[in-house]
């Protein structure tokens, strides 16, 4: 049991590594590895180096990257991941009746995922890649916040205060009031939270037997469209959702 106990944690610091160096956009050294990971630097030179063996690390003089074997397992998710496979030409469909990009989001963590997109015909003026990771209290990734199962509850009472990107401030008591808000709903507008001049409208996809597979969202540029004309997209937006809910 003890030996079963070390195996499994010494592969969950491996992750941690792999999560860590996936985040940052330069080589980062082995040193800073360790201090964000909370690992001692032996431990971390020790599973960098098996890493880098398996491909899931590069190293050179300026530090450490993501290697290959990471890309070869994302080609895998495409065309393994379901929701990803069904999502898409409902997305296709979507854009075309709404003339907005949409996405579909999983949540990873304490973090989302972009896991499928179809840009409108006037792509949005900043560009998320296929893999983006974003946080789940700005923008449309409060609504996988809130339907999270209690036992990955995110403790909202005691988090930080949050800068939205219009300047404006959401307090732990905010951040709960809008989760309750989409709760009972079941979508959510977002306007300038994540990235300025952006509005976008958010809902969970749900499996026929009541699980959280992830969020849809449609989002454009508040110069083109307002909160209330993107509101009227949102039987678009739900009937999409629904769609891709029922062939998961």
């Amino acid at each position: 049991m003890a030996e079963s106990n070390n195996r499994g944690r010494t592969v969950e610091r491996a992750l941690d590594i792999v999560d860590y160096v996936s985040t940052v956009r330069t080589p980062v050294k082995l040193s800073q590895i360790s201090r964000q990971t909370g690992l001692h630097l032996a431990t971390t030179q020790r599973l960098a180096t098996t890493l880098v063996h398996r491909g899931y690390l590069r190293v050179s003089d300026a530090g450490y990257t993501v290697g290959p074997s990471v890309l070869s397992l994302a080609r895998a998710f495409t065309l393994q991941d379901r929701l990803s496979v069904v999502s898409f030409p409902v997305l296709q469909n979507l854009t075309d009746s709404t003339g907005l990009t949409s996405s579909v989001y999983v949540r990873t963590g304490e973090t989302r995922v972009l896991t499928c997109r179809v840009d409108a015909p006037r792509p949005m003026r900043y560009q998320l890649p296929i893999g983006q990771r974003l946080e789940l209290t700005r923008g449309g990734g409060k609504v996988l916040l809130a339907y999270q199962s209690a036992e990955d509850d995110l403790p909202t009472e005691d988090a930080a205060e949050t800068k939205l990107a219009d300047g404006r401030i959401q307090t732990p008591e905010d951040l709960a009031a809008k989760l309750a808000t989409i709760r009972s709903q079941g979508y959510y507008l977002s306007i300038s939270e994540r990235h300025h001049g952006t509005v976008s409208l958010t809902a969970p996809i749900w499996s026929p037997d009541g699980v959280l597979c992830g969020a849809l969202n449609i989002v454009a540029h508040d110069d083109t469209l307002t909160g209330e004309q993107i509101m009227e997209m949102r039987p678009h937006l739900m009937s999409a959702a629904r769609n891709i809910g029922e062939q998961m």
